[in-house]
């Protein structure tokens, strides 16, 4: 595990990961861009504000991602169902 220094909201914070510094960075900046959409539809300047404000929006984006995750899988498994019907049908007629 390697010990990486990130910063988020002018503020530096030592993250320890298994990860590679690209990505703890790409993080950092997820969640530095989320603050500053935040930032400029809220008046709030609070940082525990905004730290808050921005979890929920990291939030909102995982549970819409598994949801479309779930949606995708179902569809899969359903075009799957419809191939597989479709091939015993072929074999049958074939046979």
């Amino acid at each position: 595990m390697r010990t990486f220094d990130v910063k988020i909201l002018g503020q530096r914070y030592k993250i320890r990961s298994d990860e590679g510094e690209e990505y703890i960075n790409s993080l950092a900046n997820y969640v530095n861009d989320l603050i500053g959409e935040v930032q400029k539809t809220t008046k709030t300047v609070a940082t525990h504000n905004l730290a808050i404000l921005t979890a929920m929006n990291i939030a909102d984006n995982l549970f819409k991602a598994n949801k479309r995750k779930d949606q995708i899988k179902k569809e899969v498994r359903e075009r799957v169902r419809r191939i597989l019907k479709l091939i015993r049908k072929n074999r049958e007629e074939s046979e």
